[in-house]
């Protein structure tokens, strides 16, 4: 079984994607020397991530005016365009090797596919009719919008970065940036910030069930 690590950013305690980042790497190196895997789910301090393709006209607000909001923009190594990460939002890392994640060392789009679906099970409590969408839409989706956007990294054999999952809105949510490069609405799957834990606590519980259920992975 992985270890399990949950972390919220506060003004005491600030928790931010490069420290997210850094931590993801320390687990990689110690799969790599035969440790478990980890699940990190993260609410971050406000941030901006630039994937792989990102463009520079998905970036709206020049860096010195994202800085008076709060916004800080970090470069990934991870697939897809822009998106932004911050309080009233989930990040969930499922770190580990493929093979134990999907029954498959290249197994890559397996492991695409069960974090979508863990973004699935969980959106469809809120939202019956949340659907995956694939493609330049990638990502889950509800009638009022996107609720979650992917991009992954895989690096000697092993999954980095992951999913996010928009629990409520806040005054930094998606300021100053096209989400993954669509003129499309964002959705958000809760109206009270007191279920934001419980929105938590579902994730892992089915990021568990979708990858750690037995022996062999997903299967």
């Amino acid at each position: 079984m992985p270890s399990i690590g949950v972390r919220r950013h506060t003004s005491s305690n600030p928790w931010t994607y490069l420290a997210l980042d850094q931590e993801q790497r320390e687990i990689a190196d110690r799969v790599r020397a035969g440790g478990p895997g980890a699940l990190l789910l993260s609410e971050v301090a406000p941030v901006i991530t630039l994937g792989r393709r990102t463009s520079e006209q998905d970036i709206l607000l020049a860096p010195e005016l994202l800085k008076t909001y709060g916004i800080e923009l970090h470069r990934t190594d991870r697939g897809g365009l822009a998106t932004y990460h911050g309080p009233g939002q989930w990040v969930l890392f499922v770190v580990d090797q493929l093979e134990t994640l999907t029954g498959d060392r290249r197994g890559v789009r397996r492991a695409v596919e069960g974090l979508l679906e863990v973004a699935l099970d969980v959106g469809r409590e809120y939202f019956p009719q949340a659907e995956i969408r694939r493609g330049c839409e990638m990502g889950v989706w509800t009638p009022q919008g996107k609720i979650a956007a992917l991009g992954v990294h895989i690096e000697r054999g092993i999954l980095l970065h992951g999913i996010s999952v928009n629990g409520f809105r806040t005054l930094t949510s998606f300021v100053g940036l096209r989400p993954c490069g669509l003129d499309a609405p964002v959705g958000y799957l809760l109206s009270e910030q007191t279920e934001f834990d419980h929105l938590g606590q579902k994730l892992v519980e089915a990021a568990l069930r979708r990858f750690w259920r037995g022996a062999g992975g997903a299967g």
